[in-house]
């Protein structure tokens, strides 16, 4: 899968912007601020209809307007589809697969993003809630009905976590148990999901290690884990219990699928307090890299990546570690980074395969250099 056109108008800063992108690999460049996420986010918010950096919709639209619109020629399956959203001020969206009306779950699965900002964060040094959407995202694209389950789950915590407040004990019981079995179902199958993206991620380990890519210990000797949100050898109904009064001081659930996490490690030390910003980089593109061969495993294409900022603290060595990963995935991926890294992407067009590079002049036009 792959989108073959993109345009947009009144979308942030753009009066009007059209993009005929490559199928592999392309990166956009910018000064700060001159819109290279807006582009990227137009792509996320054709997925999901919400933008990836947890901003509102309107957020979007361009100053001084009341609407954005967004249309994507997608390829997929050798077949020619269109997307179309519509995100303004005074109505609801419409968004449309094809000519038909279709909602974000539709979209979602007919059309999937994995989106990421890197810049001073990345999936290791982010809150733990980044982590969770990535492993959310990936179990609900192998198991559609999660995503109602988790819904579910989420809107008991809520209850539950109003009755803790109130200090009303029958109720808490009430939702205790009700969030013991939604939790459990939603650890099967996060756990589940965990268990093939482990597999994976330690595969492109290998693959790095036998072409002798990289000779920081840290990142071929990395690891990830899954952590469920409460302790081992109990049941979650038995952790809730334990936890009751620890609540009740702290007024909210402190154990549970929504405090699961992934644990990165290189051999026993945890990643986040050791590896260079490099290093972290390259460890969040290597699992985001194991989702989409997942996903394609699965489903039999791949999604589409979203990027930003991937490039920074990358350091010369690696940068063609990136590129070379970016190349092989086979998926078809935006990245945005600083017009001052045109020179050194520059270098690698011949060993990236249909690579594009675009960069967005001060006046808010685009053009491919």
């Amino acid at each position: 899968m792959f989108v073959t056109r993109f345009s947009a108008s009144c979308l942030r800063g753009f009066n009007f912007i059209e993009l005929a992108p490559s199928n592999s690999i392309n990166v956009i460049l910018g000064k700060n601020n001159a819109g290279k996420t807006t582009i990227i986010e137009g792509l996320h918010f054709c997925s999901t209809l919400r933008s990836f950096k947890n901003l509102k919709s309107e957020t979007l639209i361009q100053f001084d307007k009341s609407m954005s619109k967004i249309q994507l020629n997608v390829t997929k399956f050798d077949e020619n589809n269109t997307i179309y959203v519509e995100n303004t001020l005074t109505s609801s969206k419409i968004s449309k697969l094809n000519t038909k009306r279709a909602g974000s779950k539709t979209l979602m699965a007919f059309f999937p993003t994995i989106a990421l900002s890197f810049g001073t964060e990345n999936v290791i040094n982010s809150q733990s809630d980044v982590r969770r959407s990535l492993l959310d995202w990936g179990t609900f694209h192998v198991e559609p009905d999660y995503l109602l389950t988790l819904k579910s789950y989420l809107k008991v915590l809520k209850n539950r976590n109003l009755a803790i407040k109130q200090r009303d004990f029958q109720s808490i019981d009430t939702w205790s148990k009700k969030l013991s079995s939604l939790g459990e179902e939603i650890d099967i199958k996060r756990k589940s999901y965990f268990d093939i993206l482990q597999k994976s991620y330690i595969s492109n380990i290998e693959k790095i290690k036998a072409n002798n890519l990289t000779h920081y210990n840290d990142i071929l000797l990395s690891n990830i884990s899954y952590s469920r949100g409460w302790p081992l050898g109990s049941t979650l109904s038995e952790a809730l219990s334990d936890t009751q009064e620890k609540d009740l001081a702290l007024k909210y659930t402190s154990v549970g699928p929504h405090k699961a996490d992934i644990i990165f490690k290189t051999g026993s030390d945890t990643l986040k307090n050791l590896a260079s910003m490099s290093t972290q980089v390259i460890i969040s593109l290597l699992l985001i890299l194991a989702q989409s061969e997942v996903f394609h495993v699965k489903q039999g294409y791949r999604p589409i990546l979203l990027i930003d900022d991937l490039f920074f603290g990358i350091d010369d060595n690696n940068l063609g570690l990136v590129i070379n990963l970016l190349s092989e995935t086979r998926s078809q991926c935006f990245i945005t980074a600083p017009d001052l890294y045109f020179e050194k992407i520059s270098k690698f067009r011949d060993s990236a395969k249909n690579m594009k590079i675009y960069k967005l002049e001060d006046d808010n036009t685009i053009g491919e250099v």
